[in-house]
């Protein structure tokens, strides 16, 4: 699950994905990234809005990662979703700190994932 997870890392970062999670302009509970359909199922997660939190004094945009559906998504995400609940599962909460950069962005994810538990 973790090598999988560091390539969605990736995704996000090398296209203009980071740039949606670091200043999201959906609204609460909707898709912030991937946008496309077919991304969605290639990556086979997504990245749902989930507001503003404060942690210490730091004001973070939250949002939930959670499993696509479809036939099409990987294997892998596949197998989480049938073990843990579905697509409305929430794998793993993602803090991007607010007016960040790349750099928290990756480091958002990476946290992230390291949360999450293969099926």
């Amino acid at each position: 699950m973790q090598r999988f997870l560091s390539g969605i890392t990736e995704a996000a970062l090398n296209g203009n994905g980071w740039k949606k999670l670091l200043n999201p302009t959906v609204a609460r509970g909707l898709t912030a990234w991937p946008k496309g359909l077919s991304d969605q199922e290639r990556h086979g997660v997504r990245y749902d809005y989930d507001g503003e939190i404060e942690i210490g004094g730091i004001i973070y945009h939250k949002f939930q990662m959670q499993a696509n559906a479809g036939n099409g998504i990987p294997s892998t995400i596949k197998r989480w979703r049938g073990a843990k609940g579905g697509t409305h599962a929430v794998m793993a909460n993602v803090l991007v700190r607010k007016d960040g950069n790349k750099q928290d962005v990756r480091d958002a994810l990476t946290k992230a994932h390291k949360e999450v538990q293969g099926a």
